[in-house]
């Protein structure tokens, strides 16, 4: 069976949201607690924990979690219903009436669908993540016999009692390596359908491990696993992954989701927003910002920063995405409209007196349209006259004066007697506001 959709309502601190699945889900946000509401409830839902009264929210009566799924092209409604004194009822719908079931039915109903709950910084609960992969694998007639010799000595290893978390997340890193790399020629993986909420799965692996993992994570989602991630690192982001990211958002100690699952791209936009991707991976961090500063080019990604510190207005939980050109900004506006992340457009308005009438023209469309895009009380646009250096050289400089722009702008900034313009000095606040 695949999770199709979760409706949280009354638990912890979430008041009613609804989580649309994909076969890969990255839950981000800024908030631990966040986050921690809506993988507390999946692992509920999966009667993976058991239920505690902190769970019911604050001056609420019950707590209610329904999931639906999808098996055979037939959808299958799950309602859980906890009541203040923590008693609970089961309800499933098959077709159009629901149905109260026995807590042992509804045992029968959950587990068909195998699931793993890996936790953040636990360690003792790897001894359950070892039997769990033994027990999916031992028996799978298609698993060749290095998989079932790893599988063996991750089992042994596990069992000896260590207390050590690196040696178990290193060891679970190889194991998924091997079984994503025997997936590739397969058109289903050793795992099938197996469902794994992973928390945290960049701890103790550098960030080159990091990305691989994740990739690990995406052939395996390709070819039928479930995978849930929980990760506050942009190594586990893809922004071509997009319809996978929920992120959850905490203010006045409500909690709320934000996701897409519209097709926000069209046509040469999809080939140029995944080129984005491959070209600079780290723009994911985009994603776990508190607001997001979209500029052209390195330029502008070194002075602004810069000059925020110079002037006391810098932020470290503003992220600064270089978008590689102007034409692309357009882009990253549309994402971060629709996940609702504040966000400020810098661009250049390129009219220098040295271009022709038809680059004027042709940047002219480009300014008009970011313009456009910005969402009042989400986003704004602020260009620069004509570019940033014009900005911090006062003065107009001739098309072949652009040759090594990041460290000569840098350079000149450094010097003690560098003095920010008005100008200048408005737009780098009104950047950092």
């Amino acid at each position: 069976m695949k999770l199709k959709l979760i409706s949280i309502k009354h638990w912890r601190k979430i008041n009613k949201i609804d989580i649309h699945f994909n076969k890969l889900m990255l839950f981000l946000g800024q908030s631990i607690e966040g986050t921690n509401n809506v993988t507390s409830a999946l692992s509920f839902a999966f009667n993976k924990t058991p239920i505690d009264k902190d769970d019911i929210s604050k001056n609420c009566d019950y707590s209610q979690i329904k999931l639906i799924f999808i098996k055979d092209k037939k959808s299958y409604k799950l309602k859980i219903f906890i009541n203040k004194d923590l008693s609970i009822k089961y309800f499933l719908k098959t077709n159009s009436d629901w149905k109260e079931i026995s807590y042992s039915e509804y045992v029968d109903f959950i587990e068909q669908t195998p699931f793993i709950h890996i936790h953040g910084k636990k360690g003792g609960d790897f001894k359950e993540v070892a039997s769990f992969f033994y027990n999916l694998l031992i028996k799978n007639p298609e698993k060749s016999k290095e998989i079932e010799k790893d599988l063996d000595n991750l089992y042994q290893e596990i069992n000896l009692g260590h207390k050590n978390s690196e040696i178990y997340r290193y060891l679970f890193f190889q194991f998924i390596k091997k079984i994503a790399l025997e997936s590739l020629n397969k058109n289903r993986t050793l795992l099938g359908d197996a469902t794994i909420l992973f928390e945290e799965p960049e701890l103790y692996l550098n960030p080159q491990k990091q990305r691989e993992l994740y990739n690990y994570f995406i052939k395996l989602s390709n070819r039928g696993v479930n995978i849930y991630l929980k990760t506050f690192s942009s190594c586990f982001v893809g922004l071509k992954q997009y319809k996978s990211i929920c992120i959850t958002k905490q203010e006045n100690e409500k909690i709320s989701v934000l996701q897409t699952n519209k097709e926000i791209f069209q046509d040469d936009e999809i080939k140029s927003f995944n080129m984005n991707y491959w070209i600079n991976p780290d723009r994911a961090e985009l994603f776990f910002a508190k607001k997001v500063i979209l500029v052209e080019g390195q330029t502008d990604k070194i002075v602004i920063p810069f000059l925020g510190k110079l002037l006391k207005v810098f932020r470290y939980d503003y992220s600064v995405i270089e978008c590689g050109s102007k034409s692309t900004i357009p882009q990253f506006m549309v994402l971060l409209n629709n996940f609702k992340i504040p966000y400020v457009a810098v661009y250049d308005k390129d009219n220098h007196s040295w271009r022709t009438e038809e680059e004027i023209e042709n940047s002219n469309k480009k300014n008009k349209q970011i313009n456009s895009l910005a969402k009042e009380n989400l986003g704004k646009a602020i260009p620069f006259e004509n570019d940033i250096e014009e900005e911090i050289y006062n003065a107009h400089g001739e098309r072949g004066s652009y040759k090594n722009k990041p460290f000569n702008a840098l350079k000149y900034i450094s010097e003690p007697g560098f003095t920010i313009s008005k100008r200048l000095t408005k737009k780098i606040k009104d950047i950092y506001e």
